[in-house]
C-alpha cells in the first residue's frame, strides 16, 4: 500500500496544468485553460483545467477530477499505478507500507518468472537445437526484432534445465512450483513443466510477465500442441489477453481492437503492421477480458476460424459483448486459414481486405442459425425468432434494439408487433435493487443538495458546520449521498482544503467526476444567507418525508387494528420521532 500522506505530497507537487499540457495542447482562457476533451470526440472545447483549484472537468462527457484521475483516464491504469507514474515523473521513490505475506509472494513470483523468461530467451540461441528453432521461427515469418520484442524463447528437452538454472540462482523449488515452472514427478522430485517447447511469455496490461505458453517443437500424438502455465496468484487465464501490453497504444489510436485466438495469430499480423490485435489465449472471451478491452475501445472485431468450433465460440461471445455495451463485429476467415497463415500467404493487405468484410452480430448469428433452422416451417421460424430475440434483448439502447427488431421482422416477413409480444413474454423487467439504484443514479440531482455540497467544497468551516447540522441521510440522490459520506468520513479528517483532496483522497471515479464539475460550475455567490436557506430547505424536505412515512405506518397499524403499535407510532409523531428500518431518527425543526 502507498501511504495517504505520500499521495497528498504527490498531489501537492504536481501542477495539473503542466501535467495535462504534456498530454494535450491547452489554451489559456482567463483564470483557466481550455482544450478539446481527450476522452470523447468534440469540435468545440468543453474541457476545462483549473490551475488554481488543481482540477479538470469536461462539461461535454462529465469526466473530471485531479491529477491522479487524469492519469488514470488517459493512461488507462488503476489508482495505484497512476500514483506510481506521477511519482516517477517527479523523480521520487514511493515509500510503500509493509507488505502482506501474499504481496511478498507476488513480488517473488514476478521476479522468478522474469528470470525464467531470460533463461528461455538465452536457450533460443544456446540450446543444442538452437539452429533448428531459429530456422523454424524464420519460416513462420518471425524476424529477430519481433522475437526479441515478444521475448520468445525456448525450453530445452531433458526436464531439468530450468530447475538447474533457477536453483543455481538461489530460487526454491516451492517458489518455482508456485510459479508453474516445475511440476512434481510421479516417483519423486520435480521436472521442468515446459520441455522441448517454443516459449511465449504472457504479460499483463502493465507489461509484467505473469505466465507462459509453450508450443511443442515436434508435434506427436502423445503431447498437446500447446500448454499454458497453471493458474496462480499472478495469473488467471480469464483476466489476461496475449499481446495487450504491445497493442494498447495502437488500439487507442484506431479505436478498435481485433481479437484472435492464438499467440502466432496475434504476433504475425502485428509484425506485418496490423498492431491493434490481441489474442484470447484460445478461449471464448470472458467478461473480465471484455472489461479490460473497454479501457481502450468500445469497438471489438472478432476473428475466428470458419470451422464449427470457431463459429460456436463467436456465437457464445455475442451476448456477453452486447450485455457489456460493446460494438462487436465478426470476421469469418476463408476455410483452411487462421490469421497467422492468412497474413503469411496474402500479406497485411490480404488480411485487411478480409477485415473490411466484417459483419455485425445480427448478420452473423442469423446466417449461422439459417444453417440449422428451416424458415419455411412454422417451428423452424419460431425457434429462429426466439434465438435472435434472446440476443437482441441484450442491447440496452431502446432505439438500437428497435432497429434490430425491424430487421428481424423484415427477414422473417412478419410484423414487428408480433416480435415485440414475443420479446415481452421472455423479458419481464424485474425492478430489483440494482435496477432501482441505476434509475436513481441517472435521475436529476436536486439543486439544494448540489448547492450544499458546493459550500463544503469551497469553505471547510462551512463543511464542518454542515456536518454538525446534517448527515448523509438528508441527501436523497445516491450520488450526493455518496459524495457527502466521503467528505464527512475521509476529507474533513485532513488539513488540506476539501477541493485539494479530490485527486488524492477520493478513489471513487464517479464521485471525483461529480465534485470536479461542481467546483468549476458557475453559480450564484456562496453567501451565508444562501447556505442557511439551503440547509433549512433540506431539513424541511426531510421533515415532510419522514412525516409521510410515519403517517403511512399509522394507516397500516389502523388497518391491522394493532393498538400497541398504533399508540407507539402516535407517541413518536407527537414527539417528532420516527422509527425507520430499525433506526430511530429525530426530526429537527
Amino acid at each position: 500500500m502507498i501511504p495517504q500522506r505520500f499521495i497528498e505530497e504527490i498531489q501537492s507537487r504536481t501542477d495539473i496544468a503542466e501535467l495535462i499540457g504534456n498530454y494535450i495542447p491547452l489554451k489559456k482562457t482567463g483564470r483557466n485553460f481550455k482544450a478539446l476533451c481527450p476522452f470523447h470526440g468534440e469540435k468545440t472545447p468543453s474541457f476545462i483545467v483549473s490551475a488554481q483549484k488543481q482540477i479538470f472537468h469536461c462539461f461535454g462527457c462529465g469526466e473530471g477530477g485531479g491529477a491522479i484521475q487524469f492519469v488514470m483516464l488517459y493512461e488507462k491504469v488503476p489508482f495505484v499505478e497512476a500514483v506510481e507514474i506521477l511519482a516517477k515523473r517527479l523523480g521520487i521513490d514511493i515509500p510503500y507500507q509493509k507488505k502482506t505475506p501474499q504481496e511478498h509472494i507476488k513480488t517473488s513470483l514476478y521476479e522468478v518468472v522474469d528470470v525464467a523468461a531470460e533463461f528461455f530467451c538465452s536457450m533460443l540461441y544456446s540450446a543444442n537445437e538452437a539452429a533448428h528453432i531459429q530456422k523454424y521461427l524464420s519460416g513462420r515469418g518471425l524476424n529477430a526484432e519481433i522475437v526479441k520484442k515478444f521475448k520468445i524463447g525456448y525450453a530445452p528437452f531433458g526436464g531439468d534445465a530450468l530447475i538447474g538454472h533457477m536453483r543455481y540462482k538461489g530460487y526454491s523449488l516451492e517458489l518455482l512450483e508456485k510459479a508453474s515452472l516445475i511440476t512434481p514427478r510421479r516417483d519423486q522430485g520435480y521436472s521442468d513443466m515446459f520441455r522441448g517447447r517454443i516459449m511465449f511469455p504472457i504479460a499483463d496490461s502493465r507489461g509484467r510477465i505473469v505466465a507462459f505458453g509453450g508450443r511443442i517443437l515436434k508435434e506427436t500424438e502423445h503431447a498437446p500442441k500447446y500448454i499454458n502455465s497453471l493458474e496462480n496468484i499472478l495469473y488467471r487465464k480469464r483476466e489476461h489477453l496475449y499481446g495487450l501490453t504491445y497493442a494498447k497504444e495502437a488500439i487507442t489510436r484506431a479505436d478498435e481492437v481485433i481479437v484472435v485466438e492464438g499467440y502466432l495469430d496475434m504476433i504475425t499480423p502485428y509484425a506485418a503492421g496490423i498492431e491493434n490485435v490481441v489474442a484470447s489465449l484460445g478461449t471464448a472471451l470472458t467478461e473480465e477480458q471484455i472489461r479490460l478491452l473497454k479501457r481502450y475501445t468500445q469497438s471489438i472485431t472478432l476473428v475466428f476460424d470458419s470451422d464449427n468450433a470457431g463459429q460456436m465460440a463467436a456465437l457464445r461471445a455475442l451476448d456477453i459483448f452486447l450485455e457489456n455495451g460493446v460494438n462487436v463485429k465478426i470476421v469469418e476467415l476463408p476455410k483452411g486459414f487462421d490469421p497467422d497463415s492468412l497474413v503469411r500467404a496474402q500479406g497485411a493487405d490480404g488480411f485487411q481486405k478480409i477485415l473490411s468484410q466484417k459483419t455485425d452480430f445480427f448478420d452473423y448469428k442469423s446466417k449461422a442459425l439459417m444453417r440449422t433452422h428451416d424458415l419455411k416451417t412454422i417451428n423452424g421460424k419460431s425457434e429462429f425468432a426466439v434465438k435472435m430475440l434472446l440476443t437482441i434483448d441484450k442491447i440496452s439502447g431502446q432505439v438500437e434494439r428497435s432497429e434490430y427488431i425491424k430487421r428481424l421482422a423484415s427477414l422473417l416477413k412478419t410484423k414487428e408487433e408480433v416480435l415485440l409480444l414475443e420479446l415481452g413474454k421472455m423479458h419481464k423487467p424485474a425492478w430489483g435493487k440494482k435496477q432501482i439504484a441505476k434509475s436513481m443514479l441517472t435521475s436529476p440531482i436536486p439543486l439544494t443538495e448540489k448547492m450544499i455540497i458546493k459550500f463544503m467544497l469551497n469553505d471547510k468551516d462551512a463543511a464542518f458546520a454542515i456536518r454538525d447540522s446534517l448527515n448523509e441521510e438528508y441527501f436523497t440522490h445516491p450520488l450526493t449521498k455518496k459524495a457527502v459520506g466521503c467528505i464527512f468520513s475521509d476529507i474533513l479528517k485532513n488539513d488540506l482544503p476539501v477541493s485539494a483532496q479530490i485527486s488524492g483522497t477520493i478513489h471513487d471515479h464517479e464521485i471525483a467526476r461529480f465534485l470536479s464539475g461542481l467546483l468549476l460550475e458557475e453559480g450564484p455567490p456562496l453567501t451565508e444567507e444562501l447556505l442557511n436557506s439551503c440547509v433549512e430547505k433540506l431539513k424541511g424536505k426531510r421533515h415532510k418525508m419522514l412525516n409521510a412515512f410515519l403517517t403511512q405506518k399509522i394507516s397500516e397499524a389502523e388497518l391491522k387494528r394493532d393498538e400497541e403499535i398504533l399508540r407507539e407510532l402516535m407517541k413518536k409523531k407527537m414527539h417528532g420521532e420516527v422509527e425507520h428500518y430499525g433506526e430511530t431518527k429525530t426530526i429537527e425543526s
